[in-house]
């Protein structure tokens, strides 16, 4: 059976259900508070995370782990897991993805990792030093650093998945069918709604043309020199991806979400449990 945004793309009604979950965080229960009249909220990352963990009807382990949810499948007598990586952001231009020539550039905003310590001692281990990067030196080899360093933290991961269980089936992760998944949304229009999108990209990030210093980022470019990677290395540590939204594996439309009726604590304690 094909899983939306991991092997296939969405039906529709895998995007009603979708759109429902992240909907009924409009009501005052999002963790992001909106600037419009009905004072509505939206969800946050967590939140969202947990939209698509119903989605596919399995508990998201509620951590900082490389992955954000895991999907198992019987397979041949053993355990096949696809699992993902939810990353989310505003895009003020995510409108131009209905403009076929914008859209391709048009490109995803995933922020990877942010793991200063883990980071420097990799650093430190081959040879480069915060000094390095102050005076940009050793652009390569500070990216394969980088990328050195979320091939590790995958791999633990993916090693957790497939621990040994006792009178347990083989468990395997199925790199190919494991996936970033991006979650863009626009700022509010006038009608105080936002477009998202969602779009699916490889777990195994590509290698980029070159890698170059540009002030105090760390700039992977890819072949059309568009900028891939960003690395502020000292600077928290952050590390993002921008792929093409084109080169995306699969993904949804531009959709918006539904606007449920605003609920009070009172109220809502009152339809659950009757009145207080």
């Amino acid at each position: 059976m094909s899983q939306p945004f991991l092997s296939a793309n969405p039906t529709t009604d895998q995007m009603r259900a979708l759109v429902k979950y992240l909907s009924t965080y409009r009501d005052g229960s999002g963790n992001i508070s909106e600037n419009d009249p009905d004072k509505s909220t939206r969800a946050d990352s967590r939140q969202i995370e947990r939209c698509f963990a119903e989605l596919f009807s399995v508990k998201p382990p509620e951590s900082k782990s490389y992955y954000d949810f895991a999907v198992e499948i019987n397979k041949g007598g053993g355990v096949v897991i696809s699992a993902a990586s939810v990353k989310s952001k505003e895009a003020g231009n995510l409108r131009d993805f209905r403009d076929p020539k914008k859209r391709k550039t048009l490109r995803a905003y995933l922020e990877i990792a942010n793991a200063n310590a883990k980071d420097w001692k990799l650093c430190h281990d081959m040879g480069l030093t915060e000094n390095d990067f102050r005076a940009h030196k050793h652009a390569s080899k500070f990216g394969e650093a980088i990328l050195q360093r979320q091939t590790e933290e995958r791999a633990a991961a993916v090693a957790k998945f497939e621990k040994h269980r006792k009178h347990s089936a083989l468990r395997v992760v199925d790199d190919k069918a494991s996936v970033f998944l991006s979650v863009m949304y626009s700022p509010m229009d006038k009608n105080y709604q936002r477009d998202y999108l969602v779009s699916s990209f490889p777990i195994i990030l590509p290698t980029p043309a070159r890698w170059e210093f540009r002030s105090k980022a760390l700039v992977g470019l890819d072949k059309g020199h568009g900028v891939i990677y960003e690395w502020y290395a000292l600077s928290g540590s952050q590390f993002k991806y921008y792929p093409l939204i084109n080169d995306r594996t699969y993904g949804s439309d531009l959709f918006q979400l539904i606007k449920p009726a605003q609920e009070s604590l009172h109220q809502k304690a009152v339809r659950m449990f009757g009145h207080t």
